[in-house]
C-alpha cells in the first residue's frame, strides 16, 4: 500500500510517500504527481523516508517525473533513502541520474 501527502515549504512542494511503491500503485503515484506538476509545481522533493520497496515500475515513474520537470525548467529531489532504496538506486544506476539527499531540510 502507497500513501501520497504533500505539503509546501518555501518555493518546494514536498511529496511524502509511505509504504511501497510498486507496479499496483505506480500509476497512481505517476497520475497524482503529473497533476501536480501541471498545478504549476516546478520544484519537487519526494521524501522516501517511510518507503520500503520501490519496483523497477517505480523508477520508471521517477524518471516520468523529471522528463516532466525538465519540459517546465523545473527540479526533482529525493530525499531520506533507506540502505536498501540507496542500493537500489546505485545498482540501477539512478543515484546518477537523480540528486539525493538525506533529509528533507539538506534538499530545501
Amino acid at each position: 500500500m502507497l500513501t501520497i501527502t504533500t505539503e509546501q515549504k518555501d518555493a518546494y512542494l514536498i511529496i511524502v510517500l509511505t509504504g511501497r511503491v510498486d507496479a499496483s500503485n505506480s500509476k497512481t503515484l505517476e497520475e497524482e504527481t503529473i497533476k501536480l506538476i501541471n498545478d504549476g509545481n516546478k520544484q519537487i522533493i519526494i521524501n522516501l523516508t517511510d518507503v520500503n520497496y520501490v519496483s523497477s515500475a517505480a523508477l520508471r515513474v521517477f524518471l516520468l517525473i523529471a522528463k516532466e520537470l525538465t519540459k517546465v525548467s523545473g527540479t526533482i529531489k529525493l530525499c531520506g533513502l533507506s540502505s536498501t532504496l540507496k542500493d537500489v538506486f546505485d545498482i540501477s544506476g539512478f543515484s546518477k541520474l537523480f540528486e539525493i539527499k538525506s533529509t528533507v531540510d539538506d534538499a530545501l
